[in-house]
C-alpha cells in the first residue's frame, strides 16, 4: 500500500448524480480530480513521515515504502512538496473558489495530522470535514448547485468510514492499539459501534432527502429513490462486515471484493443509469407513438 492509493473521488459525486447533465467526463473535473490527488496524497506523506517511528513495528503498516525503507524520509519529503505545488498551481489555473476550497483542505489536513487526530471523535469528524471540502470542489469546478442534503451526507458516509476504520483497528490491533495510535485510549467498542450506527442511519437519511429534493419532483426520476433500499442495502452490508472483524474497515477497496456489495454496487449503477439516461429515452419513445397514433 503506497500514499498514493489513499485518496477518494468524492469530488465525482455532484457530476454523477446530476439528472441534466452528464459531466464525469468534464475536463475541469478531471484536473480539478488530479489536483486534488496531488495535494492530499502530499498530506499523506507528510503524515506518514510524522508515523514512520509508530509504523515501522505496526503490524500491517510497517509494508508501506517509508517504514520499509524503500523509499528515503528526503525523497518523500521532496514528492510532497512537487505534489502540493502542482496541485495548488493546477487549482489556481482552474477556479479561484476551488483553489480557496484546496487550501482549506490542506488546512483540515494538516490541523489533524498535527493535533486533531488526538482526541477521540474530533479527529473523525475532520475527516468528514475533508470529505464535505472534496464534494463541493466538485460542484463549484461543475459551475453546478449543490444541496445541504448532498453535503451532510457525505459527511456523514465519511463518519461510516471513520468510525469503521477504528473499530477495526481496534479489532485488529486489540489491547496494543493505544501504543500504536493514542487516540486509542479513548475510544471503546461501545463507543464507536454507536458512531457507526447514528452516522449509517443519517446517511441513508439525507442520501434519501437528497434524491427527492433535486429528482422528486420531476416524474421521469422518480424511480431514482429505488436507489435508496439499495444504498440502505450497502451501507448495512459495510457495517456487518465491520462488526465481523473483516479488514474492509482499514483497507476500503476491499470491499469490492466482497461478493454482496459488488451485487449491490451493480444494482446500483444499473437502476441510477436506467433513471438518468434511458428510461428518459424510453418515455420519449412511447409519447412519440401515442402522438403518431392519436394525432
Amino acid at each position: 500500500e503506497t500514499p498514493l492509493e489513499r485518496p477518494w473521488p468524492v469530488g465525482y459525486v455532484p457530476a454523477i448524480l446530476d439528472l441534466s447533465n452528464f459531466y464525469i467526463f468534464h475536463l475541469p473535473l478531471i484536473l480539478g480530480f488530479l489536483a486534488f490527488c496531488a495535494v492530499s496524497s502530499a498530506t499523506y506523506i507528510i503524515n506518514d513521515i510524522q508515523d514512520l517511528e509508530a509504523d515501522a513495528i505496526h503490524p500491517e503498516k510497517r509494508n508501506r515504502p517509508l517504514p520499509a525503507g524503500t523509499v528515503s524520509r528526503s525523497t518523500a519529503l521532496v514528492l510532497s512538496f512537487i505534489l502540493l505545488i502542482v496541485g495548488i498551481s493546477t487549482a489556481l489555473l482552474l477556479n479561484w473558489m476551488f483553489f480557496i476550497l484546496v487550501i482549506l483542505y490542506l488546512i483540515n489536513s494538516q490541523l489533524y495530522n498535527a493535533y486533531l487526530r488526538k482526541w477521540a471523535i474530533v479527529d473523525v469528524v475532520t475527516i468528514g470535514i475533508g470529505f464535505i471540502l472534496r464534494a463541493i470542489s466538485g460542484a463549484v469546478l461543475l459551475q453546478a448547485p449543490f444541496t445541504s442534503w448532498l453535503v451532510i451526507g457525505v459527511f456523514f458516509f465519511a463518519l461510516v468510514l471513520g468510525f469503521g476504520k477504528r473499530k477495526n483497528e481496534l479489532q485488529y490491533l486489540g489491547d496494543d492499539a493505544a501504543s500504536h495510535k493514542p487516540v486509542f485510549q479513548q475510544y471503546t467498542d461501545t463507543i464507536l459501534d454507536h458512531g457507526i450506527s447514528m452516522s449509517a442511519t443519517w446517511f441513508v437519511f439525507f442520501y434519501t432527502m437528497y434524491c427527492y429534493n433535486v429528482f422528486g419532483d420531476n416524474f421521469e426520476a422518480q424511480p431514482v429513490l429505488l436507489t435508496v433500499p439499495i444504498m440502505a442495502g450497502l451501507i448495512l452490508r459495510y457495517v456487518y462486515l465491520i462488526h465481523i472483524g473483516s479488514p474492509v474497515g482499514r483497507k476500503p477497496h476491499l470491499a469490492f471484493k466482497d461478493k454482496g456489495i459488488l451485487i449491490g454496487v451493480i444494482l446500483f449503477v444499473i437502476t441510477l443509469a436506467w433513471t438518468l439516461f434511458f428510461l428518459t429515452l424510453v418515455l420519449d419513445f412511447v409519447g412519440n407513438i401515442f402522438l403518431t397514433i392519436i394525432p
